[in-house]
């Protein structure tokens, strides 16, 4: 193998390197996108749940105020998990991208490898021809 197909070969093995670190870089998107929206819905229940509750058994206003703001932070809350998803979801589109990508590029020098391993091959091939009619020349000349 020429110095050139093991630079080349090297390059390839990088560049799978890079694909799979890509792909490990998705599958763990995917997982705090699945996190997120868990945590989300979670949140989502909470807030929900209280404003179901909201005002019931109240006798005085300091009670309602009381239930309000907290009503009001659980929705912020979850109004906060819900961006969290959003940013999860534009992270994991993001690493997506970089696998397809890194995809390209990997197939990309992988098919630059096949067309530098072939000219090779037809080279030799062309030296073995030309050292085979050099050859032929050289019987030809001493039998004439």
């Amino acid at each position: 193998m020429s110095a050139r197909m093991r630079r080349v070969e090297r390059l390839v093995e990088l560049a799978q390197d890079a694909l799979n670190a890509a792909r490990a870089a998705v599958v763990t998107a995917t997982r705090a996108v699945g996190e997120a929206r868990a945590a989300a819905q979670r949140e989502e229940q909470r807030w929900s749940d209280a404003a179901g509750g909201f005002a019931k058994g109240v006798t005085r206003a300091s009670e309602l105020d009381q239930q309000a703001a907290h009503l009001r932070t659980l929705r912020l809350r979850s109004d906060a998990a819900v961006r969290v998803v959003d940013r999860a979801v534009a992270e994991e589109s993001k690493r997506n991208a970089a696998v397809v990508k890194a995809a390209m590029d990997h197939r990309k020098l992988e098919l630059w490898r096949d067309r530098i391993s072939l000219g090779e091959r037809e080279e030799e091939d062309r030296r073995e021809r030309v050292a085979a009619d050099e050859l032929a020349a050289r019987v030809t000349r001493m039998r004439a």
